[in-house]
């Protein structure tokens, strides 16, 4: 140990206190010519319960509801009820209007081919002398 500390511990030592006792009386609650005659006695003969040959028999009963943590295979709330959105409706409103373009484009661009061929044949024919079947169906 350091010499600092034996020298702090030497001041606190010294300069402590006297410890007053608490009890007013002069007579401690225990004297030691009491413990030395208890200790002059034979000491007491512990008296156990004398064993029985029955073995014990424990019961434990758990009683608790069975909780199944498997997830459950249930379909997740549906706010719209299965009905479209409103997005889905607009673009199957734009999807038709499309479909409804292009079927027009080709409509219209197979009539002018037929036209055309129709225009060809009817020339031809009239330069040859034939005539030119029917092709309005």
């Amino acid at each position: 140990m350091s010499t600092p500390f034996l020298a702090l511990l030497g001041a606190i030592l010294a300069l402590q206190p006297p410890i007053q006792a608490q009890a007013t009386s002069a007579q401690p609650p225990v004297s030691t010519e009491r413990i030395r005659a208890a200790l002059q006695q034979p000491p007491p003969i512990l008296l156990a319960p004398a064993p029985s040959g029955d073995t014990p028999t424990f019961h434990v009963e758990v009683q608790q509801q069975f909780i199944d943590l498997q997830p459950i295979d249930e379909k997740p709330f549906d706010p719209t009820f299965g009905l479209p959105s409103v997005g889905e409706l607009l673009m199957t409103g734009i999807e038709k209007v499309r479909s409804s373009a292009v079927k027009h484009k080709r409509r219209r661009a197979e009539h002018r081919a037929r036209k055309e061929v129709d225009d060809a044949l009817a020339t031809f024919c009239g330069v040859r002398g034939c005539s030119t079947p029917d092709t309005s169906k």
